[in-house]
């Protein structure tokens, strides 16, 4: 929540981008519907008909989104976020409320649910008196989450320790938007990523991309994303807790890191494979992760991929354009498609980013180097592809991976080309690099 929003703050101040992010909690499955009739004018009556609802449904079709546009004609009035909060609590559409309220508050009033509903087992016609409909978001986001306490979880980590493990520390390394360490919880082995203020990030984005990732994580559970084991956010420091990943993430994995045994080609055709499909899982439910990178892809134990960090994950409702418009630009550089530049945002952008991990999975090089030419590993493809460059693709590949064949990497490449073409349209969507690249990953693996 920013801290210059509060409940007295006028609906129209809201910033359109924070308007977009309540769209990707209401707008999904029609939610927005439970707050359109719940709005009253000052005498108690409706202020909008179902002639209206049927205005804002047409929206849809158009590829506008129904909250903001809600919001926007809402907003001609002097309502304020207390008013919108009030109704997202009693429609128990707490996703969408935990942007507008500090986390603290909106604990105590999920307690306060699990309590009633606690009382009521079987009951739920009369959930926080409303009968009609409560948020399935919100219980998924909440039941079975564990939440910390801070001091718990500084515990746990030898006070965040901010030596490495190698030397007897804590700390993995740099997540998304913080710095993950380990500990234990019941002798099992957790990851904590506690989240860090930064100069470009005030704290209210900083809350907004906590938010997100719990509330993602929570919603979507795939044997190819990473698993979320709870949160804390008392003592105004917010950390979330996820499985250990024995391996690390595959961008140090790929540079040996710790003096780890290079890859080899088998164990790379897997990662790549359960990478597409995490990502095909992520879109055809209506996420766009918007980071992919090898950093984000953690291996297990088995060194199964398991995608990570989905601060910046978009959600867009089922029936909209695939491609929605962003006010600010985030991602990293080194991966970024150009649509991707522009603001857009479209599942073909995390395809264009997988390309890039597939040429890091076949060169073994990082994705961006200030002291080669080119500088982005995405552009090696024109030196590779220019029959007047000397450079060919045998010559670009990990000379610690000794277990290939070149047809077989010439196959994967073509996929990288094709999911870095500069057009989105001309990429591939990702279940069709699923489904094409599943044929080419289990027969190279085995």
């Amino acid at each position: 929540m920013s801290s210059s929003l509060t409940s007295a703050t006028y609906i129209r101040n809201i910033s359109y981008g924070l308007r977009r992010q309540l769209s990707d909690f209401l707008d999904p499955q029609d939610r927005w519907k439970d707050v359109i009739v719940s709005i009253r004018k000052p005498s108690g009556e409706p202020r909008y008909s179902q002639l209206h609802v049927r205005r804002f449904e047409g929206l849809v079709t158009q590829g506008k989104s129904p909250t903001v546009e809600l919001l926007n004609d809402w907003g001609t009035t002097n309502c304020t976020v207390g008013e919108l909060v009030d109704i997202l609590k009693s429609r128990n559409l707490l996703a969408a409320a935990s942007l507008l309220q500090p986390c603290n508050e909106l604990l105590l009033h999920i307690v306060n649910f699990i309590i009633f509903t606690q009382a009521n087992v079987g009951d739920t016609s009369n959930m926080c008196g409303c009968s009609d409909s409560f948020d399935p978001l919100a219980v998924q986001l909440f039941s079975g989450i564990s939440s910390f306490m801070y001091s718990e979880l500084r515990k746990i980590t030898g006070n965040f320790d901010d030596r490495s493990v190698s030397n007897g520390g804590s700390r993995l390394g740099e997540g998304g938007f913080g710095t993950v360490y380990k500990g234990f919880l019941n002798n099992r082995p957790v990851a904590v990523k506690k989240l860090n203020p930064m100069d470009d990030m005030p704290l209210d984005k900083l809350q907004d991309q906590f938010n997100q990732e719990i509330q993602t994580l929570k919603v979507l559970k795939h044997e190819n994303l990473v698993d979320m084991v709870g949160f804390s956010c008392d003592e105004q420091q917010m950390c979330i807790v996820y499985a250990f990943m024995a391996n690390g993430s595959l961008l140090d994995r790929l540079a040996c890191l710790d003096g780890s045994p290079p890859l080899s080609w088998r164990q790379r055709c897997l990662i790549a494979e359960g990478t597409a499909r995490g990502l095909e899982y992520l879109h055809s439910n209506h996420h766009v992760h918007r980071d992919v990178k090898s950093a984000n892809i953690l291996l297990d134990e088995n060194f199964v991929a398991k995608i990570s960090d989905f601060g910046l994950t978009r959600a867009s409702a089922k029936h909209t354009s695939t491609t929605m418009m962003t006010e600010r630009i985030v991602g990293t550089r080194a991966y970024m498609a150009p649509e991707a530049l522009r603001g857009q945002i479209t599942p073909k952008s995390d395809v264009f980013s997988f390309g890039v991990v597939l040429l890091e999975i076949l060169s073994g090089r990082p994705p961006a180097d200030e002291n080669k030419e080119p500088q982005f590993l995405m552009d090696i493809r024109d030196d590779i592809d220019d029959e007047d460059e000397d450079l060919t693709l045998e010559q670009i590949l990990d000379r610690e991976m000794t277990d290939w064949e070149l047809s077989q990497v010439e196959s994967i490449y073509c996929l990288a080309s094709n999911c870095l073409d500069d057009r989105k349209n001309r990429r591939p969507f990702i279940k069709q690099v699923q489904s094409v690249g599943v044929h080419w990953f289990m027969e190279l693996a085995c």
